[in-house]
């Protein structure tokens, strides 16, 4: 995967997490940007999960491509 892919990838996991809280997921949504608590906990628990899965950081794709 593409480090865009990887981010891409890390905003639709996080998406998931947030509409199963009952929240409305925005497409393409920079959760990493919100000052929201709860969508900056939705970034960082799609990372963990990311990197616990497969080993790769979103937020080093996150750097490499900003």
């Amino acid at each position: 995967m593409t480090d865009e892919q990887i981010v891409e990838a890390a905003i639709e996991i996080a998406g998931e997490f947030y509409a199963m809280q009952g929240y409305s997921h925005r497409p393409g949504f920079k959760y990493w940007e919100s000052p929201h608590p709860q969508e900056q906990l939705m970034w960082r628990m799609a990372c963990r999960a990311f990197e616990t899965l497969r080993g790769t950081d979103p937020e080093d794709a996150l750097s490499n491509i900003e």
